[in-house]
């Protein structure tokens, strides 16, 4: 979870045509509202606040971030949407300056400004237009509909849905930063390592909310004291003592009835946000907490909005997966499942860096063949396009030769380690492949019975994270047990996580299906064969399937790329 920044001396200061007013979160540029999301924000206020000063990875991460475990990618991405926005450069900076492994400097001269009456008619709606936040036009207005509800007492629960780097964080905070004066509380869930806590993210939230609202505590003790137990900084010693005898005794299920009394009489006050991010690795408790209130009879002016990524909830067989179902079912709830940019939108995204490079289709075609439009990992690839513009090489070549940059791939490292034996030896053999794979070919080459095979990439497919089913080839029609990933870094990082034996054997293993299956009229490409026996280090073998690629090149003839 990113924390909003509260210093007790905001910053509101100048530099060249931008000024930033920290108290009323306004970028601003010869006087027009600059779009900038909370976490860039806040970034550029703890860099501005120590001009000159270099500030390494970790003090801003727990400037931040606030002391939570997050890796440095997370940073590079701030900074180089930061950069984005300021029209910055890496390479000739005039605000943000690299110090190559140790951190950042803000290295523009600031010049206080007087506080002015119009700074203070900016409203938060001023800064949730970001450009990143193409496409989401709809799901936003579902928002704004629900919470409208939830101010006139009907209250609302709210799934949103979606795969890692999709937007669901970036979609709340532009949501909340449009709520003027709205009362909002955020908790987040984490991966538990073991038997985690109890009402986690319920409890970081009402704390959060304790701090700015200092007659919660009193309502706490008054109508939720077993949960006013669970933060014993909100009492004195001798108040926990007389709340350790009046609860003796008390089972667990006390706390579902107190939290549902306290946030009916918190909200006859002012309508609540509540926001729970991650929900996929929630604590029973808290899912049993989300449908005792989402079934509570009783006027409340709530809205719980609750993320998570589907391919968990689903794959593990999660119990938010049955909950899920069954409010949904009694329309006890209302879900948005995110959808990776089409390449129009991508070409929308690519035009707020490059226009030029917006209006090639190739280019933009081949993003979103490497991405499957998942805007985390749009962005990504093309800050390591853009960063390599000196390269004499063209954007296509320069995309397809780029590594997987390291935060993508730390992403897909967590996926990968979540699959089972068979699903990880599974997508290890099909990302060998070239292209489109046959489940035929991988039971041959894995020596698995064919169905079984078959129902597990079902399985990957209704996952919505591994595979999708592929009808055609090359333009050519295959059968419906034909499959390739997602997008091309899933393959790509899959690939290079394979040890070398085990490439060279599965390579050997996949030409001498493929030889098999050609021999019996499956159309097979001869490259696909030369470059499967190459790897196989069988180069005779290969350069006899060159000489047919050549031949068939001759001829102008096309064989289907299948393995």
């Amino acid at each position: 979870m990113v924390r909003a920044l509260c210093h007790p001396n905001p910053l509101r200061i100048r530099f060249v045509d931008f000024e930033l007013d920290e108290a009323n979160a306004r970028l601003s540029c010869n006087g027009e509202a600059v779009a900038l999301a909370p976490t860039p924000f806040n970034l550029l206020c703890a860099l501005a606040r120590e001009p000159g000063s270099l500030l390494s990875k970790d003090a801003l991460l727990d400037a931040v971030w606030g002391h939570r475990f997050v890796s440095e990618s997370v940073l590079k991405t701030a900074i180089s949407d930061l950069r984005t926005t300021l029209g910055d450069s890496p390479r000739a900076p005039r605000f943000i300056e690299t110090v190559s492994r140790r951190g950042y400097r803000f290295i523009a001269t600031p010049s206080l400004t007087p506080l002015t009456p119009t700074s203070l008619a900016i409203t938060p709606q001023a800064v949730t237009q970001a450009p990143l936040f193409i496409g989401r036009g709809a799901s936003l207005s579902r928002l704004q509909r629900a919470w409208v509800q939830a101010q006139g007492g009907q209250r609302s629960m709210f799934w949103l849905a979606g795969a890692p780097g999709i937007g669901k964080t970036l979609l709340i905070e532009h949501f909340m930063a449009g709520l003027d004066g709205a009362t909002c509380a955020r908790g987040h869930c984490v991966e538990p390592l073991g038997t985690g806590e109890p009402y986690l993210p319920v409890l970081e939230a009402i704390a959060g909310l304790c701090r700015v609202d200092p007659a919660l505590p009193a309502l706490l003790r008054s109508v939720a004291p077993t949960w006013l137990f669970q933060l014993p900084w909100l009492s004195s010693a001798q108040e926990r003592e007389a709340l350790r005898h009046e609860l003796a005794g008390v089972g667990p299920e006390r706390m579902l009835r107190e939290m549902g009394e306290l946030l009916e009489r918190y909200t006859e006050q002012r309508p609540l946000l509540l926001v729970t991010e991650d929900l996929h690795w929630g604590d029973r408790a808290t899912l049993q907490l989300i449908d005792y209130v989402a079934r509570r009879r009783g006027r409340m002016r709530l809205m719980w909005v609750a993320s998570f990524r589907v391919a968990e909830v689903v794959a593990l067989d999660h119990p938010l997966s049955s909950l899920r179902h069954e409010l949904r079912l009694q329309r006890l709830c209302e879900e948005v499942v995110l959808d990776p940019f089409s390449e129009t939108e991508i070409a929308d995204y690519v035009a707020t860096r490059s226009v030029s490079l917006a209006h090639d289709e190739g280019f933009v075609r081949a993003l979103h063949d490497h991405t499957d439009g998942v805007p985390l990992f749009v962005s990504s690839l093309l800050n390591e396009v853009m960063d390599r513009a000196d390269d004499d090489a063209t954007v296509e070549a320069r995309l397809a030769n780029l590594t997987v940059p390291e935060n993508l791939a730390s992403i897909i490292d967590h996926v990968i380690a979540r699959l089972g034996r068979e699903e990880r030896d599974l997508l290890s053999a099909a990302a060998i492949c070239s292209g489109a794979f046959r489940v035929e070919t991988l039971s041959l080459v894995l020596e698995r019975d064919l169905a079984s095979l078959a129902y597990a990439c079902e399985e990957l497919v209704r996952g919505q994270v591994w595979l999708t089913r592929s009808r055609t080839v090359d333009g050519a029609e295959v059968s419906a047990q034909a499959y390739s990933f997602r997008h091309a870094l899933l393959r790509q990082v899959l690939y290079e996580r394979t040890p070398l034996s085990l490439r060279i054997h599965l390579h050997r293993q996949i030409g001498d299906a493929l030889e098999r299956e050609r021999s019996f009229g499956v159309p097979v490409a001869a490259s696909d064969l030369a470059m499967h026996f190459e790897r196989a280090s069988r180069p005779v073998i290969a350069l006899s399937d060159f000489g047919l690629v050549a031949t068939i090149s001759a001829h102008g003839d096309r064989m289907p790329t299948l393995c």
